[in-house]
């Protein structure tokens, strides 16, 4: 199966902090790293990667760039690229004022894909089917 990843559960599995993740989002990362599942990640979770790796909030095991490169050369990872249909998709979720959650939302909704999180304002949008616990 293939889901779209948030970026807090996305940062807590490649940092090594997996016990901060759901349930069922640990599993599903679990068998993302045997090569059971998919992982969509967003080209805005990359972005608040980075970011949030800049300023020292968060350390990834390698180099933002070789980080980057990794993952798109995993089997299991697919990275997201941000477009028109996501901006657009994106501009009509006017309940949710965060425009990463936005990206990331429309990421999932425009592939109706699954998204990973345990943003409660996500899940009780409505706006895309939710997997967390």
């Amino acid at each position: 199966m293939t889901y779209v990843t948030d970026t807090h559960p996305f940062v807590y599995h490649v940092t090594g902090r997996k016990q901060r993740l759901g349930r069922r989002a640990r599993s599903i990362f679990d068998r993302s790293d045997r090569g059971t599942d998919t992982i969509v990640v967003p080209f805005t979770v990359l972005e608040e990667v980075l970011l949030l790796s800049e300023i020292g909030r968060i350390h990834i095991p390698l180099p933002f760039r070789e980080f980057v490169l990794s993952l798109d050369k995993a089997v299991n990872v697919d990275l997201g690229v941000n477009d028109t249909d996501l901006l657009l998709e994106a501009a009509t979720f006017t309940t949710i004022r965060d425009p990463y959650d936005r990206l990331i939302i429309a990421q999932a909704k425009v592939a109706g894909l699954p998204l990973i999180t345990g943003d409660e304002k996500i899940q009780e949008s409505g706006l895309v089917r939710t997997v967390w616990d």
